[in-house]
């Protein structure tokens, strides 16, 4: 892949898995790249600081991306955010997001687990055309493009070479963020599973499938296909309505378990980590 003439990239992504390895996949190709964790802090970060363009994760706790985006294009950050080139970044891949992106004002349309040369054209496009049409009104959905994604049956448990293919672990620069990243996500797991489990009990169908919906994204980045499939459905067993979720505590608890064998992790230790604090990229 070609060194792209650098780039003031925004970051808004609430999972810090994704977070982490959007910046630094960017940064690897040459980018400046600011990150923040939520929708309310986008606004203040373009209302202060010129963007060539953003990344905007579709689903966030404070305030969710479609909403920032509206906010954004009716000016509430300044006349910078009428304009600015913004690709949705999302683990969904049905044709109504796509539509509903767009139709917040939204450029472009990615999802995830992040492929990198997908992500480098996205940028290269849209933050270039932002530069050369900066200040003018567009016509958001005339210039969308969908990129389609999509979980394999019969997914692997775990693939070792989704993070080796990472560019800058595959080129030699930072051969240990394969590992480094790794131990972020398995940091990341007791949390998510006691959240799922906890909605269960309470019948909280929303926390249930927000919950769901990280743990397939941030999975699916790393190469833990069988746990993000796993999140995959029962995102799906939610986002269509079923309210019965006693048997999605036992699916989740097992793909744990698949996961920490095949990895050789100590399955008490792992369920003993501490979140690890956000940290700048």
């Amino acid at each position: 892949m070609q060194q792209q003439a650098p780039l003031h990239v925004l970051v808004v992504e609430d999972e810090i898995v994704n977070r982490d390895m959007v910046c630094h996949m960017l940064r690897h190709f040459g980018h400046q790249v600011s990150a923040v964790d939520g929708g309310r802090a986008a606004l203040l970060a373009i209302q202060s600081t010129p963007y060539d363009v953003v990344i905007m994760d579709c689903r966030m706790d404070d305030m969710d991306g479609l909403e920032t985006t509206r906010r954004l294009r009716a000016g509430d950050a300044g006349s910078a955010g009428r304009a600015i080139p913004i690709i949705a970044l999302t683990a969904q891949a049905f044709s109504t997001d796509r539509d509903a992106c767009l139709a917040a004002g939204m450029n472009d349309f990615l999802t995830k687990p992040v492929d990198i040369h997908q992500l480098m054209s996205a940028v290269a496009h849209w933050g270039h055309w932002g530069q050369h049409n900066a200040g003018t009104e567009h016509d958001d959905a005339a210039h969308a493009r969908h990129k389609s994604g999509r979980i394999v049956a019969a997914p692997q448990v775990f693939d070792q070479g989704v993070l080796a293919a990472l560019p800058m672990v595959a080129d030699g620069s930072q051969p240990h963020y394969g590992a480094l990243v790794l131990d972020m996500y398995f940091k990341s797991l007791p949390d998510l599973l006691h959240t799922i489990r906890q909605a269960a009990i309470e019948g909280d169908t929303h926390k249930a499938q927000h919950a769901a919906h990280s743990l397939k994204s941030s999975s699916a980045a790393v190469g833990a296909f069988a746990m993000a499939a796993c999140a995959a459905n029962a995102e799906a067993h939610l986002r269509f309505g079923h309210q019965d979720m006693a048997h999605l505590p036992g699916q989740f608890d097992t793909e744990f378990d698949r996961l920490c064998h095949k990895l050789g992790r100590q399955h008490d230790l792992v369920q003993k980590a501490q979140y690890p604090h956000a940290e700048h990229c």
